[in-house]
């Protein structure tokens, strides 16, 4: 911006000039009042418009009304401090506030007034400079909620950090007092001994899973813990994780239910959501009262989501635990139905690996009556992509699909770099390639998209032709598990879908 004078507000009328300089403002404008005694004489610089939307005659015709524009929680403030000025002696004054333009957009502007007054006090001239400051408070906005956000950063972690001294200590003072004891005692009884070291081996055991379930939560919040999503099918992952927890249910007499249509899946992390399952479950086990039941349910939420439950009648929670369950910083354990112990962290654990996937976790529960956990994983993407440049086998899957699974959306590729720019922009399901395309072989296809993901996040199916067996054993190196023969045999490749979709 180039340097201008400062001359009084009266002169600048005159100035043209120092009006010409002025009005090459970008980001500010300015309004010029000197008073005559049949009218006023008004004049506007012509950046106003950019930066409220009037240009100069209706900033001229509007006189005073420009106070309409003020944010009403700052309007009061702005029109008492005016007030006040015009009636002080004061040459220059300078207000901060919010206009609102059209669409209910905001701007922060700062304006500079400097005025001539005559000998009674009156004032005879003014210059007012109107200048956007809006990036300015964003940036004092944002580096104000940087710093909120830090604080409780810093303040999470000194909580976190006193939890984690007292329990990772806690369970030791068990385990050190039981095994001295041992030590010290020889001509112990045989059933004290294996009480002691029962509890030795209990408490061992939930502090280590209290170790796992942090170090899997703390890998996950750094981004350590790398999420491989795949095409699950929900009835063989919810039976899995039944049949683990099967003795422990037996054990207090509770019948766990499923409720789930077999032609469901989801696209999430194998291992990651078995965690979330088994631990839902156990906890509900755990609070649940001896010959009652649970129930484990999944269905479609939305044309996104799956969404799970599992239902318990047992203990239920408080408001007051309710609010803390999913909190790290305020987990606590309570013992279960029958004496049982736990880390407190589980609950904690679930949230992240959840919100990982991009969905949501919630509860209901009343105390006395029972605990529901809801949550959502999102839907597989359901497509199939062909990589095959033989135009009458590319035409005879097609037509297989698309009259048995009419759900998947077909995707192709004629060469190896096409696959992988299209595996890029949309994941798919299911690949089938055929070994020889064109630019790369079909190991080289694998061996590449291999690279972009520490494991494969979708089967594929390798079709060679009789000369190509030999091949056979590399690809099984690369993880791939399913071959079809070329030609191919309607028969089996109908076979070979089935078994590697559902």
């Amino acid at each position: 911006m180039e340097e201008t004078s400062n001359p009084k507000p009266a002169q600048l009328v005159e100035d043209k000039e120092w009006y010409k300089k002025a009005s090459r403002l970008g980001d500010s404008f300015f309004v010029v009042v000197k008073k005559r005694k049949n009218r006023d004489e008004i004049f506007v610089s012509e950046t106003v418009k950019s930066i409220i939307g009037w240009d100069e005659q209706q900033v001229i015709d509007q006189k005073g009304k420009i106070f309409s524009l003020i944010h009403r929680d700052d309007a009061v403030r702005v029109i008492k401090q005016n007030n006040e000025f015009l009636l002080s002696k004061n040459s220059a004054i300078e207000f901060r506030y919010r206009i609102v333009l059209q669409e209910a957009n905001e701007k922060w502007i700062q304006e500079r007034v400097s005025v001539e007054r005559n000998k009674s006090g009156f004032v005879i001239s003014s210059f007012a400079l109107f200048t956007d400051v809006t990036k300015f408070y964003n940036q004092i906005t944002d580096l104000q909620k940087a710093e909120t956000d830090l604080r409780e950063t810093c303040e999470g972690k000194d909580r976190f950090i006193n939890i984690l001294s007292h329990d990772l200590r806690a369970p030791f003072t068990s385990i050190l007092g039981f095994a001295e004891i041992l030590i010290n005692e020889p001509n112990l009884p045989l059933k004290d001994k294996n009480e002691y070291l029962n509890y030795i081996l209990e408490a061992s055991q939930n502090q280590l899973e209290f170790i796992n379930y942090l170090l899997d939560w703390s890998r996950l919040r750094t981004g350590s813990l790398k999420i491989e999503p795949q095409r699950l099918k929900i009835t063989g992952l919810i039976y899995n994780c039944v049949s683990t927890l099967t003795g422990n249910a037996m054990r207090k007499g509770i019948d766990i239910k499923v409720v789930a249509s077999d032609n469901l899946f989801v696209q999430a992390d194998e291992r990651l959501l078995k965690q979330v399952i088994l631990n839902l479950l156990s906890n509900a086990i755990k609070f649940s009262f001896e010959n009652s039941s649970i129930q484990i349910s999944a269905e479609q939420f939305n044309e996104k989501q799956i969404e799970f439950i599992v239902r318990d009648t047992g203990v239920g929670l408080s408001s007051e635990e309710q609010q803390k369950v999913f909190s790290i910083e305020s987990s606590f354990s309570n013992l279960g139905t029958k004496g049982e112990t736990g880390t407190g962290l589980g609950l904690a654990l679930v949230r992240e690996i959840i919100e990982k996937h991009s969905g949501e976790i919630w509860l209901y529960s009343e105390e006395g009556k029972g605990t529901e956990f809801h949550f959502t994983l999102p839907l597989p993407s359901n497509r199939i992509l062909i990589v095959c440049h033989d135009i009458s086998t590319t035409i005879q899957i097609d037509t297989i699909l698309e009259n048995n699974f009419g759900e998947f959306e077909i995707l192709h590729a004629e060469n190896g770099y096409e696959a992988l720019n299209i595996i890029a922009d949309k994941i798919p399901t299911l690949v089938l390639a055929e070994h020889q395309i064109p630019l790369m072989t079909g190991l080289q296809f694998i061996e590449s998209a291999k690279k972009e993901s520490s494991t494969m996040q979708f089967p594929t199916i390798i079709m060679l032709h009789t000369g190509e067996i030999e091949q056979r054993q590399s690809y099984l190196l690369q993880g791939v598990k399913h071959f079809l023969h070329l030609p191919l045999q309607e028969e089996e490749l109908l076979y070979t879908l089935k078994s590697t979709l559902n």
